[in-house]
């Protein structure tokens, strides 16, 4: 059975080959499907953020290819 996988503001994410961690900062609407906002910070570095489409992004989750965490309510 195929493992459901909900991304959310908030999460999350690291990049094991990069060592990158990332945040969602937004998600919105766009004519071609859903866009994910990450800022990713690496130690010792600028930040930088970057856009993906929310399908491609949950396919590298189930992949492995990004590790996800999601956020925890206080």
């Amino acid at each position: 059975m195929s493992q459901s996988i909900k991304l959310n503001v908030g999460d999350s994410l690291r990049d094991p080959m990069s060592g990158n961690n990332g945040e969602i900062l937004k998600i919105e609407d766009h004519v071609s499907g859903k866009l994910v906002f990450i800022r990713w910070r690496v130690e010792d570095h600028l930040h930088h953020d970057t856009e993906h489409f929310y399908s491609k992004l949950v396919k590298s989750v189930k992949k492995g290819e990004i590790e996800h965490s999601p956020l925890t309510p206080s």
